[in-house]
């Protein structure tokens, strides 16, 4: 079997209700996918934060065996292919050789710790309201309402905003739903620690991304000076650009995305390099119904950290923000049920890509 094409796909979905997190202000979702055919006929879909070039393309991928991705994920790298770009092609081999072998992606992988996957629902963004607070009350609500266990708001936007805000939807979903809390890298590190030792008295699950990513001895400065766990790394392109930041132990919780980080190939790499040195991963999930796929395929085979009877919960990052790419782009769609979400079990990445959709938004 021959790879004999790969066109790329750059999409937009244009958003009808801009939102905000602590450094810009979306009003529309760029995604980069690819499709990846080969000669015998089996297509895999793929998806990266930007699309590879023509001349990567046909220089390391046109013409290779599918299976043989160690070879074409290097050739990619070498030339100097942004890894995110690398990331598409490379869901797309593994998407490819599920369907080969008739076997979902997970199996391939080693075999599922679990069949379905508890969600935390992000969403609560800053929006265009009169009255922020009773807004983001609200949506803390519904969200339980639909029978989320977990949840998480950003923050990131001053502390008269942040203490308020999470003090308010702690207030309104009580103690029993976990909440966690993102600051998209929109603090300094004083900021950071100041404003999260108020926002700690709120029983948090995590403080996400309180600073710049490669702001490595400033995110243990900040795990060392507050009573909660710290992760981030969704941006991270690349095992050596976790290494420090792991073996430093920078982070309770690692959060790389397979879509950036580099594929199902590099993604189980990190986590062995995570687990090698006891942090926890729980992948980013922030994108278009193909990663959500990839990341349900991912959680499967993630194994319980640490093997305790009663472990910490292996979560699914649950994107419920409007994005029509993620929830209209599969033909069945991926939802949830109270909170819970079944891992696909098709072969591959377990769903069918819509065309339809797939032009409307090309």
């Amino acid at each position: 079997m021959k790879i004999v094409d790969v066109k790329t796909y750059p999409l937009v979905y244009p958003v009808q209700d801009p939102f905000s997190n602590a450094m810009r202000w979306t009003r529309e979702r760029p995604f980069g996918v690819v499709e990846v055919i080969t000669d015998n006929g089996i297509t895999g879909w793929g998806e990266g934060a930007i699309v590879p070039t023509r001349r990567a393309l046909d220089a390391h991928v046109i013409g290779q065996n599918p299976f043989h991705y160690e070879v074409i994920w290097e050739g990619l790298h070498k030339m100097g292919t942004d890894t995110a770009a690398i990331s598409a092609v490379d869901i797309a081999l593994w998407d490819i050789m599920g369907k080969a072998l008739d076997q979902p992606i997970y199996n391939l992988l080693g075999g599922a710790f679990r069949n379905r996957v508890q969600a935390y629902a992000t969403g609560m963004f800053q929006r265009d309201r009169a009255d922020k607070t009773a807004f983001l009350i609200a949506e803390a609500k519904d969200y339980a309402d639909q029978g989320f266990k977990a949840m998480k708001m950003k923050v990131g936007f001053g502390p008269d905003y942040d203490i308020k805000n999470v003090a308010a939807v702690r207030r309104a979903i009580g103690d029993d739903i976990l909440l966690a809390v993102d600051a998209n890298c929109g603090y300094d590190r004083g900021s950071a620690i100041a404003i999260g030792q108020r926002l700690t008295e709120n029983n948090l699950l995590w403080f996400e991304e309180p600073i710049s990513a490669d702001d490595i001895d400033g995110y243990i400065e900040i795990r060392r000076a507050l009573n909660v766990r710290i992760s981030g790394a969704e941006q991270l392109r690349g095992r050596w650009a976790f290494r420090r930041m792991l073996q430093e132990h920078a982070l309770d919780i690692a959060q790389p995305d397979v879509c950036i980080c580099g594929g199902f190939t590099e993604f189980r790499k990190i986590a062995a390099m995570a687990s090698a040195n006891h942090v926890r991963v729980i992948p980013h999930m922030f994108g278009t119904a193909i990663r959500l796929a990839a990341t349900l395929q991912l959680l499967a085979v993630l194994p319980d950290a640490p093997r305790a009877l009663e472990p910490f919960p292996t979560l699914l990052e649950y994107d419920m923000s409007e994005n029509a790419l993620r929830t209209e782009l599969a033909r069945e769609p991926i939802r949830h049920t109270d909170g819970i979400v079944t891992i696909p079990q098709g072969p591959g990445l377990g769903i069918e890509i819509n065309r339809e959709v797939l032009q409307r938004y090309g």
